[in-house]
């Protein structure tokens, strides 16, 4: 590793940390909004999405990942979706049912993620989970910019991954349990 990397090894928990501090400036700015929808609110909402994706490359070009890192960086990622969850339930742009489903998706997949590394059992986001997360945060940024009917099916599609994705960690939580070495 070049003394650069080395010196950089800081940056992709620091980006971690701003994202995490930019939340309240994202939620006042959803609360604040006039309308479904609110352009400004959408860019600093894909901006902060967009910054999970440079610090997970960076963490990993710098061979920089940490504990701090795989435990602050999904946080950050759950927490910007809560945020902007319920910015657009504020807005009126989306019905209640799809944001509440993600939300509770993801408040149970942390709470099982945690109840299972404290039994020994550490689960990792898959690919599938990656890719749910990503439409996620890429419909809901659309949706806070623009009002379209095609959105509102592609949401509906990604609060379906959503499930489906949460029904694929419990089926692989529950194979692990029942596997003697917790593994």
């Amino acid at each position: 590793m070049s003394s650069m990397s080395h010196r950089l090894r800081w940056l992709p928990n620091a980006i971690t940390i701003t994202r995490l501090a930019c939340l309240p400036v994202l939620l006042v700015m959803l609360l604040v909004a006039d309308g479904p929808t609110y352009l400004p609110a959408a860019i600093f909402f894909a901006v902060l999405a967009f910054s999970d994706l440079v610090d997970g490359a960076l963490a990993r070009a710098l061979n920089a990942t940490s504990n701090f890192g795989r435990i602050a960086d999904p946080l950050a990622d759950r927490l910007l979706m809560a945020v902007g969850l319920i910015g657009v339930l504020a807005m009126g742009r989306f019905a209640w049912p799809g944001p509440l489903i993600i939300l509770v998706r993801d408040a149970l997949t942390i709470a099982g993620f945690i109840f299972l590394a404290r039994a020994g059992l550490m689960m990792r986001i898959d690919f599938a989970g990656k890719v749910s997360s990503g439409l996620n945060m890429g419909v809901v940024a659309v949706g806070m910019a623009f009002a379209a009917d095609y959105i509102n099916w592609v949401f509906l599609a990604a609060v379906i991954l959503s499930v489906l994705t949460f029904v694929n960690y419990v089926r692989i939580a529950v194979v692990r349990l029942r596997s003697p070495d917790l593994s």
